[in-house]
């Protein structure tokens, strides 16, 4: 199926039409469109799943503004150390281990990829809860997980096993 056929391009256009309607000069639309394209081609060729799919797969997920939800953080490159990407679910837990995850806030062992559950002090009697899907993230010390049979992703604290 070709990406400018795809039902997931086809509600994006709608979306960055509407936008250009309402509020012209705002934002380069365009501009956004065309990363957007460029970043589901780019995991097509590294995942070998059609673009169109990947692009429907996001918008069916999306639920929120597209501007805030297609960026780096969302979609990051599929390269370099901080990136991994898995044919299924098993294969990543596999990988993964059952050793836990690195928080990236107190250096404790969490037995949860997202949440520090380490039990590591910070502060008079408050423990460690950071969170890899707030503010500051992982503080660039995790990886981003692409599972291509869900098409699952997202960031989480390093695991010990790939330390």
């Amino acid at each position: 199926m070709k990406l400018e056929e795809s039902s997931g391009y086809k509600k994006l256009l709608s979306a960055i039409e509407y936008d250009e309607k309402q509020s012209p000069n705002m934002h380069n639309y365009r501009e956004k469109i065309q990363w957007i394209i460029d970043r589901a081609k780019h995991y097509a060729e590294v995942t070998g799943i059609e673009a169109a799919i990947i692009l429907n797969t996001w918008e069916d997920r999306r639920n929120y503004w597209y501007m805030n939800y297609y960026q780096e953080n969302n979609q990051p490159l599929l390269t370099g150390a901080t990136v991994r990407v898995f044919d299924t679910q098993d294969d990543l837990m596999d990988s993964v281990g059952k050793s836990g995850f690195r928080c990236p806030m107190c250096n404790g062992v969490s037995k949860s990829p997202y949440k520090c559950d380490s039990g590591s002090e910070m502060s008079k009697g408050k423990r460690c809860d950071w969170n890899a899907n707030g503010l500051f993230g992982t503080l660039g010390k995790g990886v981003f997980v692409f599972v291509k049979d869900t098409m699952a992703s997202g960031t989480i604290f390093m695991p010990l096993a790939w330390e």
